[in-house]
């Protein structure tokens, strides 16, 4: 079975987003509403660096925790596994 009807429409498609991203079509810009630009400035918030290395270690600890779970479930779901297939095998 072939699968150029497939690899055709693909092409289409492509051609199709490739020719709206070039479109400068009358009227395309006119039905956008454009409204007031407004700048948004982010404040972040001043902490010193022990402040910095203690949330940096709580960031740490929440990973180690997270990896330490994944590998322990990890263990449990294939020991299930091993255990199940052992059983239908016999």
């Amino acid at each position: 079975m072939s699968s150029a009807g497939h690899v055709f429409d693909m092409i289409r498609r492509l051609r199709g987003n490739r020719a709206q991203l070039t479109s400068n079509k009358e009227g395309f810009r006119d039905n956008i509403e454009i409204k007031e630009k407004r700048r948004t400035f982010v404040r972040f918030k001043k902490i010193s660096k022990e402040e910095m290395k203690e949330v940096k270690e709580n960031i740490r600890s929440k990973a180690k925790r997270e990896k330490r779970r994944y590998y322990i479930a990890s263990v449990v779901v294939s020991v299930i596994l091993i255990v199940a297939l052992i059983f239908i095998l016999k």
